[in-house]
């Protein structure tokens, strides 16, 4: 659930917004980084965990 709770954090979410303005990204650049970011961050995650329940089930 962690994994897929992380997936494509955008402008309505407080993450985008702290990840933002502590990195001094402008709000283009965090569309753009931050988004695609957690997409690879989120789909690598679930791969990891789809990986790990064939190997245990």
């Amino acid at each position: 659930m962690g994994a897929g709770a992380m997936v494509v954090s955008h402008a309505n979410d407080s993450f985008f917004w702290v990840v933002t303005q502590f990195s001094n990204m402008t709000t283009r650049d965090g569309y753009r980084l931050q988004t695609l970011g957690t997409l690879i961050q989120g789909t690598v995650g679930a791969l990891a965990v789809w990986a790990a329940a064939a190997l245990v089930l």
